[in-house]
């Protein structure tokens, strides 16, 4: 006869099995399996999430490799980039904090000391940490290099090697440790230089029509930033008929920029489907947890304005968040609720048991989210903040100033403008594309969520870190004047 103890040992067992089977079996924390486990982050820089076929987008086959990914991972439909361009996005993604505290807003400035960088976390738990990147504001510049014990930039930021980089990376690593592995790629950030063999998927754009549209690129680039350029304050000087010049050119070049950045995305595809399968032949897939996203979007004149940082609107702010973790954990799974960037170091550190080195971080765990019939939040959530000090374009300052801060709550998303006073208010379950402010409609709902924008940036502005200046190097000014930011 089974004893009390058998029974319940059995139940034990049985509860397990049911667990296991419905792929809900999370290891217990902190236990060896887990806390070994392979952490990869793989940011694409500047990809919209509605440029993805797991999005939705239908237009041109540009992700076939990420949508197969997307039905064996975890994907989060409304994630956003908490700022819109590369540098507080990305200090905020491995801060865990938004720039209104971390305070790194220019290319000039480098985390404070004070605060821990994902990568240095992730060494106080004896991951060996190591990286590759394309773009010069996620390295020393910018203090992003710091608790890396190997972190190199790419000779080129556009070369289509980096699946072989980082698995050199791999194979040298020290085998007594678990490891970190960060890699940031370029392949859709404008000028979009594509190979032809991606671009050939789609159409044919000849030597002249590249040149055309990348000449109206840096034109535009550079009418938007023509007073730092001359050292001065940003909206010193009176650009408005250059920069609408350029616009303009841009606008005529719209249906070439459009399939050249589609190709792009293309080339990102298969860029991250070969690092995949080095992966998996090094025996590395299957037990590691490897995240995807983008730092941020691109807008092509959808809000009167181009490419990035203008602006905190869908196309810029919203981008892809895919999760797979160690044997298709979770599998198949969509998490609709809003999240953000800031909350993937602490889904990182819960996963691998050690919540612990996640202290002060603003985000929290995404795994309290996965396997639960969560909706879009019915609570208020603050999703993005725009803090412009170095562009300007005079069509559009007037309407939103350069300070922004967007929230969601539900379906609604509100934009904040301060400088202005003005508040923004889209119902995104029937307007996806923003295009009807819905403010004047709903005065309440409106009033409600502009005080929320303002005392959140307020508590979050209050105790921010304070940044450390830097100085580039000759190499570093010539690479940014190559991608039109100098």
């Amino acid at each position: 006869m089974a004893t009390i103890l058998d029974k319940k040992f059995l139940g034990v067992l049985v509860a397990l099995g049911v667990a296991v089977a419905g792929g809900w079996w999370f290891y217990p924390a902190g236990s060896e399996r887990r806390a070994t486990v392979p952490v990869i982050v793989y940011l694409v820089d500047t990809l919209r999430a509605d440029r993805l076929g797991v999005y939705g987008y239908s237009k041109r086959e540009t992700s076939p490799n990420l949508d197969r990914l997307a039905a064996d991972s975890v994907v989060f439909t409304n994630a956003y980039a908490p700022a819109p361009w590369t540098v507080p996005s990305v200090i905020s993604l491995v801060t865990s904090t938004f720039s209104c505290e971390h305070g790194v807003v220019t290319e000039l400035q480098k985390i404070d000391p004070e605060q821990r960088t994902l990568a240095e976390r992730m060494s106080e738990a004896n991951y060996f940490t190591m990286g590759r990147y394309g773009n010069h504001f996620v390295g020393p510049m910018t203090g992003l290099d710091r608790g890396f014990d190997i972190y190199q930039k790419k000779s080129s930021e556009y070369d289509d090697d980096m699946a072989g980089l980082v698995e050199e990376l791999l194979v040298n690593r020290p085998e007594d440790r678990p490891f970190f592995l960060y890699v940031h790629t370029m392949e859709p950030h404008d000028p979009y230089n594509t190979p032809n063999e991606h671009l050939r998927v789609f159409g044919h754009v000849n030597v002249d029509q590249r040149a055309a549209a990348y000449e109206a690129n840096i034109a535009y680039r550079r009418s938007i930033g023509e007073d730092p350029t001359q050292a001065l304050p940003t909206g010193t000087l009176d650009t408005a008929q250059q920069v609408a010049s350029a616009s303009q050119a841009l606008v005529e070049q719209l249906d070439i920029i459009d399939l050249l950045y589609d190709a792009s995305v293309h080339y990102a595809d298969a860029n991250v489907a070969d690092l995949i399968d080095r992966l998996r032949r090094l025996d590395i897939w299957d037990t590691a947890i490897f995240v995807f996203l983008s730092d941020h979007g691109e807008e092509f004149y959808d809000h009167g304005t181009w490419f990035h940082e203008q602006s905190l609107y869908e196309e810029v702010a919203r981008v892809p968040l895919i999760i797979h973790f160690p044997h298709d954990e979770f599998g198949g799974s969509r998490v609709e609720a809003t999240v953000s960037l800031v909350d993937v170091m602490p889904t990182l550190f819960d996963y691998i048991g050690r919540p612990d080195l996640c202290a002060g971080c603003r985000g929290t765990s995404l795994l309290r989210l996965i396997g639960h019939s969560v909706g879009t939040d019915a609570r208020s959530r603050e999703i993005a903040v725009r803090d412009n000090r170095r562009l300007h374009d005079p069509t559009t300052i007037e309407k939103r100033g350069n300070l922004n801060v967007a929230v969601r709550e539900a379906d609604w998303k509100a934009i904040w403008n301060r400088d202005n006073g003005s508040i923004e208010l889209y119902d995104l379950s029937v307007d996806p594309f923003e295009t009807s402010d819905q403010s004047a409609i709903e005065p309440e709902l409106a009033a409600r969520l502009l005080v929320r924008a303002q005392e959140w940036y307020a508590e979050c502005s209050a105790n921010a870190f304070v940044p450390v200046d830097t100085v580039l190097d000759e190499e570093t000014i010539r690479q940014l004047r190559s991608l039109g930011y100098l």
